[in-house]
């Protein structure tokens, strides 16, 4: 299962988090009580909670539990005064701050996710760099289980901080509002397109854009 939240994305099964440049590394404390806070929010979890599944029958002090809480907050650049993403419930324990939404995943192992994604039914689905297919089937494809989408419908490609969508001579079509995309057409953030009768919103995350499309 992978996971983004702010300009962050978590893949739970792999145990890796990536930053919009780099992957950064955790120890398997750090991961698991970020996964704790994650799977929990926006329940506040008690300290005698965290520490029973962070160091099963080990006496620690709640020292170990703020170290550890204060080495996430680094690594996520998350200011424990005016927090984005760990909250301190104080006297009781933390809580996971932040908006986190499930990923369908689409990248593979170790490719960064771009600043691009789809919203489909409450569900965001993450574009990789480069092209992005769109259809009924396949590996790789962007899949969407409906009889007016074609096996290889459209195709979005994605370049930094532009996107750009093209239909590949499907049935059913594919819309921007009322117009027909006829050909290569750049799309922006909160587009809505339709592919066949699928409706999906386009998301861009300005703060995912490759720094080296600026000022191109």
């Amino acid at each position: 299962m992978q996971l983004s939240f702010g300009e962050f994305v978590a893949d739970f099964d792999q145990r890796r988090l990536f930053a919009p440049d780099r992957e950064i590394r955790l120890t398997p404390k750090g991961f698991e009580l970020l996964r704790l806070l994650i799977e929990n929010r926006p329940k506040a979890l008690r300290k005698d909670e965290l520490f029973d599944r962070l160091w099963p029958e080990t006496f620690v002090t709640e020292n170990n539990l703020a170290t550890l809480v204060a080495d996430l907050r680094s690594a996520l650049d998350d200011d424990p005064h005016e927090p984005r993403f760990i909250r301190t419930v104080y006297a009781y324990g933390y809580a996971f701050a932040g908006e986190a939404v499930e990923l369908q995943p689409r990248a593979a192992l170790g490719e960064l996710p771009s600043a691009w994604s789809l919203i489909h039914e409450h569900h965001e689905i993450a574009l990789r760099n480069g092209e992005n297919i769109v259809g009924r089937a396949g590996q790789g494809v962007v899949v969407f289980d409906s009889p007016t989408i074609s096996r290889h419908h459209a195709r979005i490609t994605v370049d930094g901080a532009r996107a750009v969508v093209e239909d590949l001579g499907s049935k059913n079509g594919t819309w921007i509002g009322h117009e027909p995309v006829t050909r290569p057409t750049e799309v922006r953030d909160n587009l809505e397109i339709r592919f066949g009768s699928v409706v999906v919103t386009v998301r861009f995350r300005e703060h995912l854009a490759s720094t080296e499309t600026v000022g191109t």
